[in-house]
């Protein structure tokens, strides 16, 4: 890792990487290009479909290729996602004060609690605004999402949300693998 740019907000909160495979280090140190297949189901539902329109998430799919491309500008990471055709954009941040990663994807502002875990990277949702306003504790989604390395040595997901009394708000998994050879600009 270039030691003059600081690790992306997941790595920041984190108190030790200790445990993490390569694959995971390698995908939130440096900014890059990545490239796999995905698949992704979105939940059912009036509420389900405003929620996801307004984060801008990808439409259901069975094994689409997905891209990666993630740059560093100051305190902020932009992640630039693909997923077959479907462009979703989102700005990370390390929030000092709460200690926790906010993601900006369209209207929802994410705070997360990553932690590592038998060489997995888990992430759990702390709070959520939408549009600005506050997601009441009793209506928080949930999450099981986990990154790990798989036995080719890829980056694997598995992103998924769910909210009480609705159910299922989305769930997409993968694989990405650097893309080597693309010069990166920060």
């Amino acid at each position: 890792m270039d030691s003059d740019l600081p690790a992306d907000p997941f790595l920041q909160s984190l108190p030790h990487t200790q445990g993490l495979p390569p694959a995971v280090i390698d995908l939130h140190s440096r900014p890059g290009r990545f490239s796999g297949r995905c698949s992704i189901v979105r939940g059912k539902g009036a509420l389900t479909a405003l929620a996801l329109r307004i984060g801008r998430f990808p439409p259901t799919a069975d094994d689409v290729p997905v891209t990666l491309t993630t740059q560093h500008e100051g305190c902020q990471w932009t992640w630039h996602r693909d997923f077959g055709g479907h462009k979703t954009v989102s700005n990370l941040y390390f929030d000092t004060t709460r200690g926790l990663v906010r993601e900006v994807i369209g209207g929802l502002s994410i705070w997360m609690h990553p932690k590592g875990s038998e060489g997995k990277l888990l992430l759990d949702i702390a709070a959520i605004k939408l549009l600005g306003c506050p997601c009441p504790r009793v209506m928080l989604p949930r999450s099981n999402s986990v990154e790990w390395q798989d036995d080719q040595g890829r980056f694997c997901f598995d992103v998924s949300a769910w909210m009480p009394g609705v159910g299922p708000l989305i769930r997409y998994r993968g694989w990405l693998t650097r893309d080597h050879g693309i010069r990166q600009t920060t």
